[in-house]
C-alpha cells in the first residue's frame, strides 16, 4: 500500500517533470509514467542496472526480429513489452527475487542496523529484493530505445527521474527517507501526507 500510494505522486510528478524536459529539449525520458517508477528506486542501483539490462536485452532482441519479420505500429509495441516482460520474469526466477545477506557487527553498521547481537556476532539475515522495476517499465525504455536512440533516452530518463527525486524530497522529505529506510506504515503516511504525526513505525 505504501508503494502504491507513494507511487501514485511519484507518477504525477513524472508526468509534469517529462512534459517540461520534453518540451524544453525534445527528447523523451522512455514513456510518461517510467521517471516515477525510476526516482523511487535510484537508491536501488542493482536494480536500476537489471532493468537498462532488460531493456537493452529487449531492444536488441526486437531489432533482429525485425530484420526478417514485418513488426511496426501496435505490433512493435506489443512484442517490445511482451517481450521485456518475459526477459524480466525469466531473469528474477533465475535469481530468486533477490540474495540473502547474513549481517555481522561491521556491515550492519554500514547498514544502519544496530540489531546485531555484538557478543554472538550473528543476526538475522535480510533479504535483498533484485529484480526489475515494474513490469512494463523495461519494454516501455526499450521502445524509446527504438524510436529516438539508446543514449538520448538515457540521458532524458537519468535527467527526469533525478529531477522527480529531488521535487519528491522537497514535498515530502520525512516520508521519502521513510520509504528508503522501509520503515513507514502506511497509517503512518496517510499521517504525514495529511500533516499528521503518525507513530506507528514497520520493524
Amino acid at each position: 500500500m505504501i508503494t502504491l500510494n507513494l507511487l501514485a505522486l511519484a507518477i504525477g510528478v513524472g508526468l509534469l517533470v517529462t512534459l517540461l524536459v520534453t518540451e524544453a529539449f525534445g527528447i523523451a525520458a522512455g514513456g510518461l509514467v517510467v521517471p516515477g517508477y525510476m526516482a523511487l528506486k535510484l537508491m536501488q542501483p542493482v536494480n536500476l542496472a537489471i532493468t537498462i539490462f532488460v531493456a537493452l536485452a529487449t531492444f536488441a532482441i526486437v531489432r533482429v526480429l525485425s530484420s526478417f519479420m514485418v513488426i511496426y505500429g501496435r505490433r512493435m509495441t506489443g512484442l517490445t513489452i511482451l517481450t521485456a516482460y518475459l526477459i524480466g520474469a525469466i531473469l528474477e526466477i533465475t535469481i530468486g527475487g533477490g540474495v540473502a545477506i547474513n549481517l555481522t557487527p561491521e556491515n550492519a553498521a554500514a547498514l544502519g542496523d544496530t540489531s546485531v547481537d555484538n557478543l554472538n556476532q550473528t543476526a538475522e539475515p535480510v533479504f535483498v529484493e533484485l529484480g526489475v522495476i515494474g513490469y512494463i517499465i523495461p519494454g516501455l525504455i526499450a521502445l524509446w530505445f527504438n524510436r529516438q536512440g539508446v543514449v538520448q533516452t538515457l540521458a532524458a530518463l537519468a535527467i527526469t527521474s533525478v529531477l522527480v527525486r529531488l521535487v519528491l524530497i522537497v514535498i515530502i522529505p520525512d516520508v521519502m527517507i521513510a520509504y528508503d529506510r522501509g520503515e513507514l506504515s502506511f497509517i503512518e503516511l496517510l499521517a504525514q501526507l495529511l500533516g499528521g504525526d503518525g507513530t506507528s513505525r514497520v520493524q
